[in-house]
């Protein structure tokens, strides 16, 4: 049964709350730090990373019992985990951006101590809310059209939420009647009305998915660990049959023909440790998240120290990038019909290229910091969308292992991200003329983001040399049956000219 339109609305609000948090994260944790803490450097880039160590450790164990889990009180196993991630996230982030001043004056450094403490809590909570979300799509549904719509109305509440942020945070500091000065204390207040928005918006579309999105019940032996394969349905090997091109579909038939009743059992945790596109799919991800972060966290600081420009652009220049993201990941489809997927990702790359170009550049008038922007959120969304839709590919059938998938892809790009800010964030002792930064920053938006983009294209180039195969293991674990099963079985080329393109949300890490 396809489905409804309640259902897809319901999934697509479920992950809002996230994003909202996450576009405070990536694009003010360090300029609120910075700025309106007076944090040192060292010490902002400190707290980000301890976030992102922090998340990228509970993001596979999430993964895992998720996946082994039948749920709290019979709720179901990912609503259950994404319910507690939103109570966390509910509780610790305000603590994060709204400044207690009588607290800090009480406490003293005890109080940074529990920002620090906070943040583990609140990337604890927003791991679980993700890994959970993103598994729930195999869940709901084994067709992959409706997969790939799941994905797209993820990715579109996810750029709404960016928007939302950023106008809030236009009209905030807009309002203020120094608004041509940089970002200081005094801006605590702006940053809590700020929080308080994304708090109540967050909670209302979060409470609207709970109500409206069903999860479908697994039986007791599901999961990654117990050694149990759950079996696939007739209605989604007739979907997988849809999806194939004529070719795929003979080589899958003449691998079928000996066991026409078989089914497919489910790839483990450490059958996919076992998995070389596994691997390379990391390390290509990985790239592209940090593509998309380091623009996203270092464009206000560019802004506020490259550029010095007035303060409401820090809202403006990320609201621009957002929007260029969310009308790339439109245009995509139709440039996904002329080139295929590897070819879109190298189109991606360039893009950013000429970003990495126009940053370098030692002036530039504001019109052309516009350009640079739509260059950004076109590059980090084409780059992390497609990434995404590769994923979903490579996990095909395999739904019981699928939090697995994600909780481990996000879990080397996020600790990737977190030692490359630090690193940059402590370079600043070394390379800057004291509290002038001006070139050093020019230099992380042009060198820093052009080192992810070129390894980003080596992987590229390796993934197109491979067939990302649907694996299919045998339920004994016999290696004879398993090469005979995973040879005849490539029903899919990933890669491959025919595959539908799955929209995946640009995913905060």
């Amino acid at each position: 049964m396809p489905l409804s339109r309640k259902v897809k609305l319901g999934y697509g609000l479920g992950h809002v709350f996230n994003d909202l948090c996450a576009s405070m994260w990536f694009t003010y944790l360090l300029v609120y730090l910075q700025y309106v803490l007076q944090l040192d450097r060292g010490l902002s880039g400190f707290f980000l990373m301890v976030g992102q160590i922090a998340d990228a450790l509970a993001t596979p164990l999430v993964g895992i019992q998720s996946d082994r889990g039948s749920g709290f009180c019979r709720y179901g196993r990912r609503k259950s985990w994404h319910a507690l991630g939103s109570v966390l996230v509910a509780v610790s982030f305000p603590f994060i951006f709204m400044l207690c001043r009588e607290c800090w004056g009480y406490m003293g450094p005890l109080y940074i101590i529990m920002i620090g403490f906070m943040i583990c809590v609140f990337q604890f909570g927003w791991a679980s809310s993700q890994v959970s979300h993103l598994a729930l799509i195999p869940d709901l549904t084994p067709v992959e059209s409706e997969r790939e719509e799941l994905n797209l109305l993820r990715y579109i509440f996810d750029v709404g939420s960016d928007v939302l942020v950023y106008l809030v945070a236009w009209v905030v500091l807009a309002g203020d009647p120094n608004w041509d000065r940089s970002i200081n204390p005094s801006d605590a207040s702006s940053f809590r009305t700020i929080t308080v928005v994304v708090m109540i918006v967050g909670i209302f579309f979060t409470i609207v998915f709970h109500a409206l999105t069903p999860e479908p019940p697994t039986s007791a032996g599901g999961g990654v660990f117990n050694g149990a394969y759950q079996r696939t349905s007739r209605e989604e090997r007739e979907a997988d049959e849809e999806e194939e091109g004529p070719g795929e579909r003979e080589d899958t038939e003449r691998g079928s023909a000996d066991g026409e009743g078989e089914e497919r059992p489910q790839m483990r945790w450490r059958d996919w440790l076992q998995n070389t596109q596994f691997y390379h799919l990391s390390v290509l991800y990985a790239c592209a998240r940090l593509v998309a972060n380091l623009a996203n966290i270092y464009m206000p600081i560019y802004l506020e120290e490259t550029l010095h420009t007035r303060q409401e652009l820090i809202a403006v220049v990320p609201l621009v990038m957002s929007l260029s993201g969310v009308g790339a990941s439109f245009f995509l489809r139709l440039l996904r019909k002329g080139l295929g997927k590897k070819s879109c990702l190298v189109v991606g790359i360039v893009v950013g290229l000429l970003g990495c170009t126009i940053s370098s550049l030692t002036w530039m008038p504001e019109w052309l910091v516009y350009i640079t922007a739509v260059l950004w959120g076109v590059s980090g969304s084409l780059m992390v969308v497609l990434s995404l839709a590769l994923a979903s590919s490579l996990i095909s059938h395999n739904v019981d292992s699928s939090a697995f998938v994600y909780g481990s892809l996000s879990f080397t790009d996020k600790i990737v991200n977190g030692v490359v800010v630090l690193i940059i964030q402590e370079l600043t002792r070394v390379t800057c003329d004291g509290d002038n930064c001006t070139d050093y920053y020019r230099s992380v938006m042009s060198l820093g983001i052009f080192i992810p983009l070129v390894v980003a294209f080596i992987f590229v180039c390796l993934l197109s040399r491979h067939k990302f195969r649907r694996n299919r293991k045998d339920a004994q674990g016999e290696g004879d049956d398993q090469e005979s099963s995973s040879a005849s079985d490539s029903s899919e080329l990933l890669l491959a000219s025919t595959t539908n393109l799955g929209y995946g949300s640009v995913t905060k890490a």
